[in-house]
């Protein structure tokens, strides 16, 4: 009986390890997918960045990417206030994050280094967390306390799939 539990749980594990290599095929093929695009307006100034809001496109953020264009990012959005954390383990570039709150206000900028296991927390809860070029909000002069504003189409709990 504990071999044949043994084996199941063992293919339980090679069944889950067989469905995400399937689904970050891409990512493995060196070809990271881009998400979804959005407009967004950063302390005045307009982007058109990616969205993450699903538990996968969380996990995968930017890693494996070789570059970021000068004002691309991605913008993780969570379907409701809490503390947030990232790290980035696989992100070969260098970025910055800010954490935001759901009325748009940040909270909290950070830099990240490449391939580090440190984490970066949030201070407090944040609805959004917006992953960017390292150093773009100080060339920008982007400081906490600024508005980010995202189309109220986010802010609907059902466009939200997780």
């Amino acid at each position: 009986m504990k071999n044949k539990l043994k084996r199941i749980f063992l293919l339980m594990i090679l069944a889950c390890v067989g469905l995400l290599c399937n689904g970050f095929r891409d990512v493995c093929d060196g070809a990271p997918k881009r998400n979804k695009v959005l407009p967004i307006n950063v302390a005045g100034i307009e982007l058109e960045v990616e969205v993450a809001t699903t538990f996968e496109e969380h996990i995968l953020g930017l890693m494996y990417r070789d570059k970021l264009e000068e004002n691309d990012g991605m913008l993780f959005v969570f379907p409701r206030e809490k503390v947030l954390s990232f790290w980035m383990k696989d992100t070969r570039i260098p970025l910055s994050i800010a954490f935001i709150k759901e009325d748009g206000r940040i909270i909290q900028i950070e830099s990240m280094k490449p391939y580090s296991l440190d984490t970066h927390v949030s201070k407090e809860k944040a609805r959004y967390a917006l992953e960017m070029n390292e150093g773009w909000f100080r060339v920008h002069n982007v400081r906490e306390g600024d508005t980010v504003k995202i189309p109220l189409a986010l802010f609907e709990r059902n466009k939200i799939e997780n």
